[in-house]
């Protein structure tokens, strides 16, 4: 089964990269980054190159795909929201995510199935309730940025072409946001962000991977779907685990004020949560490999230690 994933250069994508791989798929991946494009060319995988500056008809690759996986989209995490970040996070998910839908509904390329990336973001700051896939969009920001970029997938309206949502949690890796919770229980200094009363919805790398490869193999799995594990945990218990398998302190919280100061309307993601279970993964069979907070730590800071 041919598989063309946009976005497939960063972390999820390359190990999603990894994860088809070992199953039969043969992968190729849309890319902008000559650098990267040299670095993964020894992997057994086709990179095309594309801009957007022109439709996806062109490129003759596309013609026998079978899937898209559609992970483009600017990083969330990397700057200060400016009114011009801001735009960016949303457009650059737009534009990709258009020019696919585009070349489906013109017939350019005909996949089975397009997997569009999305967020737990989608549904908005909440308290304890347990958030299934049914949940209503929130109004915030990264809602807006969510429900645009779903919206858009959804626009396909070619019934060959399955599409589905894949509503991303907290990714647990070697990458991520991971890495930079780490970084103070390393000098002694970790603690939860905020109060640390709201919830943290993860999910470990090989279950994400795992979890789009599952939808792949699915067809009754459409719409959207939660990409967590089971069970979420307050942000101060996440810290206490990452402090013990860290054997670390998680005692200095990270009071809101400070948050806000440092990294302004983005410390909304961080100061508010949602407990966010995947009901649709599971009712259909789907078998976590790490079910416990714990469990997934020591797995990925044993591989970034290795690293």
């Amino acid at each position: 089964m041919n598989v063309v994933i946009f976005g497939g250069t960063g972390f999820i994508g390359r190990n999603l990269t990894n994860e088809l791989l070992i199953n039969g798929y043969h992968v190729s991946v849309i890319t902008r980054n000559s650098v990267k494009s040299i670095a993964n060319a020894e992997n057994k995988v086709q990179m095309i190159r594309w801009q957007n500056e022109s439709p996806l008809s062109s490129i003759s690759e596309l013609k026998d795909v079978d899937v898209i996986v559609n992970l483009a989209g600017e990083s969330i995490g990397n700057h200060r929201w400016t009114d011009a970040v801001k735009r960016e996070i949303l457009n650059s998910r737009i534009r990709t995510t258009k020019a696919i839908v585009a070349s489906i509904n013109s017939h350019a390329i005909l996949p089975k199935v397009l997997i569009n990336a999305s967020a737990v973001g989608y549904y908005g700051p909440h308290k304890d309730e347990e958030i299934t896939e049914v949940e209503e969009a929130g109004q915030d920001f990264l809602d807006q940025v969510c429900r645009d970029w779903e919206k858009e997938a959804y626009r396909v309206r070619n019934d060959l072409t399955r599409v589905a949502t894949i509503r991303i949690g907290v990714v647990l890796g070697t990458e991520g946001a991971l890495n930079r919770m780490v970084m103070p229980f390393r000098f002694y200094i970790g603690g939860p962000l905020g109060t640390g009363n709201q919830w943290l919805s993860w999910i470990h790398i090989q279950d994400l991977t795992s979890i789009i490869r599952f939808v792949i193999e699915h067809p009754e799995l459409t719409g959207p779907i939660n990409a967590t594990a089971p069970e979420s945990v307050r942000m101060r218990d996440f810290c206490k685990v990452l402090g013990k398998v860290m054997n670390r302190p998680s005692w200095l919280p990270v009071p809101e004020t400070l948050l806000k100061l440092a990294l302004g309307q983005m410390a909304e993601m961080l100061i508010h949560g949602q407990r966010v279970v995947p009901k649709k993964a599971i009712d259909a069979g789907y078998e976590f490999r790490f079910l416990k907070l714990e469990s997934a730590l020591i797995d990925v800071l044993k591989k970034t230690d290795d690293v």
